[in-house]
């Protein structure tokens, strides 16, 4: 060994003693083994929660280890749950530059304000309607036209009847006869053809009959009906003139068909009118007529309201607010945080650390600037109001966010078959809500859709209503994979009874001689009809009795079957 040799190795010692040295300065009295809390493999240091396999996050310890497949386990720091459920995990920094504002869900009472027009009417409980009672010559009609107002004691017209002479005669002569049962007699006969007690007394004083009945208003009053004209004969019967009193009136609105369960009587209804800017009037539901218009599709309710100055007039022109009951202490978030489109309602929630999760909701009453929640949130949970479009994007919920939570979820529904193709292997049902299976499973509101078949269908028919499993292979594909018939509930599709009048095999299409079809409203008649695929006609004969059921929204046999 040289010199050379000797000297280097001298200074690797005095470097390793002190590197040794420098380490114990920075160590303390820990031994090399140990750890501080600020020594994990989680941000800032932190030690994890728990230690997971990497290929199935079930299985958990509390210590670093192998799992059952032989890998090692990794850290699950706080926090991490949340991320790994969130659809949408954006950096603080970022989610600072989108703007993202969140408002709370709540408890909280909700009344909505139901808007509707309409139009000003009689108060037809007010009307009086005026038949002559004995023929004759109408004179002196002081009734201009319709419309025109009238006072109490006001003279309406005259009437000339030589049968009402004879009865004013008859009178007088009982009177002079002084046998109190024929002065009753006539009396009452007078009364029936149209005098009142005053117009009896004054015959009584006057001591002979009159040329003219003369009748006068009771009230004060517009004339909404005028059916006769100055000289007219009018016979018993003949409706001459209706009047109207405008103390009240009715304002007939219109509400639409979506607020029809909000409106009954007795509910406070405001109303405004562009010909009196800066009034109100304030009034009652007195009434919510039984249909709906079948054109307008609207609900008329009948509003009453005070009219003492004659300011309403009929056919003005309304808009009103119908007040509807307060709904106490429901579930509630704002409406702006809400995300419509044809696949339901949603909302971003905000989880923590940046996280975000997508979660489909059942919406109710609106009352402003807020909107009921049936399901899907809680109390105290935060909801995006603004930027939660961003996020939505981000999600991607077509395929992954609303309803793919797993690599492959599962989902359990009910519903009715109205399309099967086994040659396809497809099948459509008009489903429920689909409920999860699991934590993760699919979640979708209830709509009519397509689905492979993965399941045995053989004995499933059109119009079955069916228990399903669901699984989603990939983005935008679902697929049946268990398949029950419901019991005691698959008779309920109505057949049709017809008779086999010609068969089109090339084309799959069969003429039938059928009986009315009451689903479709069609009359009985005969007329082709195509055929679903899984339909089997090798067997079917001209002149054979069958009975049938068409596909759910076309003219398609979907079900076909010999009578019995």
């Amino acid at each position: 060994m040289t010199s050379r040799h000797i000297m280097a190795g001298i200074v690797l010692l005095l470097l390793g003693a002190v590197a040794g040295w420098l380490f114990a300065q920075a160590g303390g009295t820990h031994s090399p083994m140990s750890h501080r809390d600020n020594d994990g493999p989680c941000a800032d240091g932190a030690q994890p929660t728990h230690w997971a396999a990497p290929m199935d996050p079930s299985y958990q310890r509390n210590e670093p280890g192998k799992s059952p497949m032989g890998m090692d386990l990794v850290p699950v720091c706080a926090g991490a749950d949340a991320r790994a459920a969130a659809d949408v995990t954006i950096a603080p920094q970022v989610v600072q530059n989108l703007g993202v504002r969140t408002a709370a869900v709540e408890r909280r009472a909700l009344s909505q304000a139901v808007s509707a027009v309409g139009v000003v009417a009689y108060d037809e409980n007010s009307f009086q309607m005026i038949h002559a009672r004995a023929e004759g010559w109408l004179e002196e009609l002081s009734v201009e036209s319709e419309g025109s107002a009238v006072q109490a004691g006001e003279r309406l017209y005259a009437l000339f009847s030589p049968k009402l002479v004879a009865a004013e005669q008859e009178y007088l002569t009982a009177r002079r006869s002084q046998r109190a049962p024929l002065i009753q007699a006539a009396a009452e006969r007078l009364s029936a053809l149209g005098y009142n007690a005053d117009q009896i007394d004054a015959l009584r004083l006057r001591g002979e009959p009159a040329s003219q009945l003369l009748r006068r208003a009771d009230t004060d009053a517009v004339v909404s009906m005028l059916g006769v004209r100055d000289g007219q004969f009018v016979s018993p019967g003949t409706h001459m003139l209706t009047l109207a009193s405008l103390d009240t009136v009715w304002v007939l609105v219109d509400v639409m068909e979506r607020d029809a369960a909000l409106v009954h009587q007795g509910l406070s209804v405001s109303v405004r009118f562009p010909s009196w800017p800066g009034r109100i009037w304030r009034g009652q539901v007195d009434y919510v007529y039984p249909s709906l218009d079948p054109t307008t599709r609207t609900l008329k309710a009948r509003v009453v309201l005070e009219n003492p100055d004659g300011a309403l007039r009929p056919n003005m022109f309304a808009r009103a607010i119908i007040h509807s009951d307060a709904l106490s202490d429901v579930l509630s978030v704002p409406a702006a945080a809400v995300i419509r489109d044809g696949d339901g309602d949603r909302v971003v929630r905000r989880l923590n650390h940046g996280a975000f999760d997508v979660v489909p909701v059942r919406t109710g009453l609106r009352a402003g600037d807020w909107l009921q929640v049936f399901d899907g949130l809680s109390t105290g949970d935060e909801v995006v109001v603004s930027g939660q479009f961003l996020i939505d994007s981000e999600a991607n919920l077509d395929a992954e966010a609303l309803r793919l939570k797993a690599e492959h979820p599962h989902g359990r529904t009910r519903g009715e078959v109205t399309q099967l193709d086994t040659a396809r292997g497809t099948i459509t049902l008009k489903h429920e809500t689909i409920e999860p299976l699991g934590q993760r499973g699919i979640s979708m509101p209830g709509m009519t859709m397509s689905f492979e078949l993965g399941a045995e269908g053989s004995d499933v028919r059109l119009g079955d209503r069916v228990e399903v499993i669901i699984t989603q292979p990939a983005a935008g594909r679902y697929r049946v994979i268990q398949m029950r018939a419901l019991p005691g509930q698959n008779d309920s599709v109505q057949l049709t009874a017809g008779q086999v009048v010609e068969i089109d095999r090339q084309h799959r299409r069969i003429t039938l001689k059928h009986e009315a079809i009451e689903s479709v409203g069609m009359a009985a008649m005969t007329m082709p009809f195509p055929l679903a695929p899984t339909i089997d006609i090798d067997t079917l004969r001209p002149g054979d009795e069958v009975r049938f059921a068409l596909i759910d929204g076309s003219m398609t046999i979907g079900r076909l079957e010999a009578a019995q």
